[in-house]
């Protein structure tokens, strides 16, 4: 797996600016440049960009498209190089039981429902998932139903590993023991995390991940913006930090204060996944972890000092 992902919250939705800023062509190229930059995992899921989807535009649409466009280009080559590498797809799964509104099918009452809506996003994708996993813990239901939905998931052939998103260390272990009981790996725990909201390391999840061989996916790495400059204007603490983040990153080369975030939790034992809708942004993620570049423990020590 890639050490860092590619985040589609943003693909086939208009409020993040699809079709105004960015357009599809322009999210193929993203593709393309992550897939050949080495950070080619793609993290979406089945309600990102739903309103798109009957132009077939929605992330989980898309990404679809590319990864033919991709495999078609490969065949054409027939082994003579220069395709690009495989792509890795995770995807999740809503629990809200009237999700049926707005993506079809029955009220999700229990597994049935759940694992239809997981072969909705197969087809919509065109090909199995590498990851599917619950995108949280709706409190109705138990956790024996979830996992025997990601457990028929697995049988089916619908994904190769199964996740959990926004879980807490306790409802984490719980699925853990029960797909255990089953035979199966929890892959990931999909959660908020990045040096402005450190709260999946201080709770002790970080390490509870670490312990059960979960791997810990932190969205929101760069705080929506904050971390990049772009919104937190009069912010003053935002602004010590970027400073810090600034110097450490002109210590090792040049990189950014948007890289050094992103390599502090790569240091941290995190998967960080990037939202990208430009291949600037692209450039940047790649570049954060780009030929096994990682912060030393008195950088990472520096970093938490001037946070705490």
């Amino acid at each position: 797996m890639p050490p860092v992902g590619i985040g589609t919250i943003a693909w086939g939705d208009e409020s993040y600016g699809f079709g105004t800023r960015f357009r599809e062509k322009d999210l193929e190229d993203v593709f393309r440049a992550a897939v050949g930059g080495g950070v080619g995992w793609f993290d979406t899921a089945e309600v990102y960009g739903y309103k798109s989807g009957q132009f077939e535009q929605s992330a989980e649409h898309m990404l679809g498209h590319f990864v033919e466009n991709a495999s078609t280009e490969a065949r054409l080559l027939n082994g003579a190089g220069g395709g690009l590498p495989e792509a890795f797809v995770g995807s999740k799964v809503f629990t809200v039981p009237w999700t049926n509104v707005i993506m079809g099918g029955g009220v999700r009452m229990g597994r049935t429902q759940l694992v239809d809506a997981g072969k909705a996003t197969v087809e919509r994708l065109g090909r199995p998932l590498d990851l599917w996993s619950i995108h949280f813990p709706f409190p109705t239901y138990s956790q024996s139903m979830y996992v025997d939905a990601l457990v028929e998931a697995m049988d089916l052939g619908l994904t190769k590993a199964v996740g959990v998103s926004n879980y807490d260390a306790g409802q984490m272990e719980e699925a853990q023991e029960l797909l255990f009981q089953r035979g199966i790996a929890l892959a990931a725990n999909q959660v908020k995390y990045s040096v402005l909201d450190r709260k999946a390391q201080r709770s002790g999840l970080l390490l509870k991940c670490a312990d059960l061989g979960v791997k810990l996916v932190a969205y929101c790495p760069l705080e929506s913006g904050k971390l990049t400059g772009t919104d937190n204007e009069g912010d003053k603490k935002i602004a010590e930090l970027r400073k810090l983040l600034e110097f450490i990153g002109a210590i090792n080369g040049g990189k950014t204060p948007t890289q050094v975030a992103i390599n502090y939790l790569v240091c941290r034992g995190a998967l960080p996944i990037v939202g990208c809708a430009s291949v600037a942004h692209v450039d940047a993620a790649a570049g954060a972890v780009a030929d096994g570049w990682r912060l030393d423990n008195n950088e990472l020590d520096t970093i938490d000092e001037k946070l705490d």
